[in-house]
């Protein structure tokens, strides 16, 4: 299996690869990682061009024929493995110029089975420029787009290719984003919850949160705070301290940057849900939470079944986005796994 995997700069996509390499070494799994932009550097080397921070504003012409050529050598090396994943970017960001990361051409010489987006808090993205002379002084707003059209991108090539596409976040379990590559018959879901309204007491968003990560020894789970963006714009604290380990603020956000982080938090999250075969939602309190209300209607639009956890008073309209409702967490557990059992044979 060939295994493209994407992320702008900083996005924590080579780390998300190193702890990756490591884990599959652990299991005995015949698997190569290859980073283009290594390649690329070591090509360019060869033929007396040294690639420098600002090698994207080397000639378009040299820059595409070392990718070229560092696909091809990729594709040789990656015969010898079982697996291979590489990592590239779909594009640049560039001294206000938007820069292809690769050629149609390119992805021909690849021909992979399965395409990957690498997501982090945007915080922590923007920390990491700061630390890199190549990123540095990038601002809120263009990090913001740069996100949006690397994920676009590779969502689009995927579907041009038809080949499976996901968004993953950095902070996603290793043993989940191995199964979700090479166990593709375990069932995906998507944890639903109200984060907003849970915010005051963290203990209930670690317990459901624990729910979760039971769940996820059966399914593939995607869960929203795996990516802390909207901490940025909704912070809250109890007694000084930061239960929920939220990311640093990133100084001074205008409106424009506020509104693209609600956006792309929205867009992320649909995501997650259209990636997944089902939703189960976890709503331990009667009051309206209207994000989880929209997650569930949108489930509801691309026949993804909904399964709750809510023994409140049950609204109509609530009662009519659920597939089931169960009274308790053991008794969805029960059925999921009943349901969705995966015969090992």
């Amino acid at each position: 299996m060939k295994i493209i995997c994407t992320g702008i700069s900083c996005s924590g996509r080579k780390e998300l690869m190193a702890d990756f390499a490591a884990f599959c070494a652990q299991k005995g799994v015949n698997i190569g990682f290859f980073n283009v932009g290594d390649y690329m550097r070591q090509i360019g080397a060869e033929s007396n061009v040294d690639f420098t921070e600002k090698v994207l504003d080397s000639d378009p012409a040299v820059l595409s024929l070392a990718r070229r050529t560092a696909f091809y050598e990729i594709a040789q090396l990656a015969a010898d493995y079982k697996h291979a994943v590489i990592g590239l970017h779909a594009c640049f960001r560039w001294r206000g110029s938007l820069l292809e990361g690769f050629s149609f051409k390119d992805i021909e010489i690849i021909q992979p089975d399965i395409l990957i987006n690498v997501v982090d808090n945007i915080a922590d993205i923007s920390e990491r420029m700061e630390e890199n002379m190549q990123w540095t002084g990038m601002g809120k707003a263009t990090l913001n787009v740069w996100l949006d059209e690397e994920e676009f991108l590779t969502r689009q090539l995927a579907q041009l290719i038809e080949k499976p596409y996901y968004a993953v976040a950095k902070q996603h379990d290793l043993e989940n984003f191995y199964e979700l590559l090479f166990s593709p018959r375990k069932p995906i879901f998507y944890l639903s919850y109200p984060i907003t309204l849970l915010r005051d007491t963290p203990e209930e968003i670690e317990k459901i949160r624990e729910m979760g990560e039971k769940l996820s020894r059966s399914f593939i789970v995607f869960d929203p705070l795996s990516i802390k963006d909207m901490a940025l714009v909704t912070r809250s604290k109890v007694d000084g301290a930061d239960p929920l380990n939220l990311p640093p603020t990133m100084g001074e956000m205008d409106v424009d940057v506020i509104e693209q982080i609600k956006t792309r938090t929205i867009s992320r999250d649909y995501q997650f849900i259209h990636q997944s075969d089902f939703v189960v939602v976890i709503y331990p309190t009667d009051k309206l939470s209207p994000g989880v209300l929209s997650e569930m209607n949108y489930a509801s639009r691309h026949n993804k079944p909904v399964y709750a956890v809510y023994d409140e008073t049950r609204s109509i309209f609530f009662e009519n986005l659920c597939e089931r409702i169960f009274d308790t967490f053991e008794e969805l557990e029960d059925f999921l796994c009943e349901t969705y059992k995966i015969d090992e044979d």
